[in-house]
């Protein structure tokens, strides 16, 4: 199994070099879009995103009330657990050290 894998893999190496120089078809990727120039054309053809990266980390639900109260829940939740865990660790701590 493992020779089939090695050659589809020496094989598509062949034919994305083949590829790439048949079509001459040059990508120049940045942040914000990616522009495909062609030999055919003169001027690049570009495609912009349709979400921005710095809108993907933007939290929005900072004014929201409903999700303030269930992230405050979830903290206290596991504030909780963590305390519970820690006294339960000291228990067997202390068990362990009394034998």
């Amino acid at each position: 199994m493992k020779l089939h894998y090695f050659n589809i893999l020496l094989f598509s190496l062949p034919l994305n070099i083949l590829l790439l120089s048949s079509s001459q078809v040059y990508v120049h990727r940045n942040h914000y879009s990616i522009t495909l120039y062609t030999s055919k054309t003169p001027k690049p053809i570009k495609s912009n995103r349709s979400l921005c990266e710095c809108d993907l980390y933007k939290p929005n639900y900072n004014n929201d009330p409903e999700m303030k109260n269930l992230m405050e829940n979830f903290s206290k939740q596991a504030q909780q657990r963590f305390n519970e865990y820690d006294e339960h660790m000291n228990e067997k701590l202390q068990k362990c050290k009394e034998q």
